[in-house]
């Protein structure tokens, strides 16, 4: 069965994230969600968000929920649409600091059509 993994992120902050992080003047929501992730989503928490998938043995495993869940945060924050939220991913590395890992220069080699 496919099930959600528990997300560990680190808890300091990588030399590329303190340098987005130092840089941030306002939207400080993105700032604080990567310094306290960690504390926000617990194991045990996590493990109550998984509890809501349904195991299946089909497809790519999810992505863990936490994750899911700071997308959400800041989506609303920010008050953009689901399309957006993917584009602030890959394009926006406030987002990248709080819910994803930091884009890799290959990801920005790909062609984007």
């Amino acid at each position: 069965m496919v099930r959600p993994v528990v997300w560990q992120p680190p808890v300091e902050p990588a030399p590329a994230e303190q340098a987005v992080i130092s840089a941030v003047r306002r939207a400080k929501l993105f700032v604080f969600l990567r310094q306290h992730r960690h504390e926000l989503f617990s194991e045990g928490f996590q493990a109550e968000l998984a509890e809501t998938y349904v195991d299946s043995p089909k497809g790519q495993p999810p992505v863990p929920p936490a994750r899911l869940a700071l997308a959400t945060i800041l989506q609303a924050y920010a008050k953009v649409s689901d399309d957006e939220v993917i584009e602030a991913t890959v394009m926006d590395r406030r987002w990248c600091c709080p819910a994803l890992k930091m884009p890799t220069k290959e990801a920005f080699a790909m062609p984007m059509w």
